[in-house]
């Protein structure tokens, strides 16, 4: 899902719409969540990579 589509989806349900459904908060906070939890990981990962250099480094050093 585009980063478009989801603006508008909040926009839409929580701005617009202030008596959106319950689905519908449900649905974009599904999407919202699982994009939260694919950057925590993403960033996990950078974390991971970035201690392992600075590691490198000090041993080096």
């Amino acid at each position: 899902m585009a980063a478009e589509d989801i603006r508008a989806r909040l926009h839409d349900a929580l701005h617009r719409h202030p008596k959106a459904s319950e689905a519908e908060v449900e649905a974009i906070a599904l999407v919202v969540l699982a994009i939260v939890g694919e950057l925590t990981a993403e960033l996990a990962v950078v974390i991971a990579e970035l201690t392992a250099r600075v590691e490198v480094l000090e041993a080096r050093a």
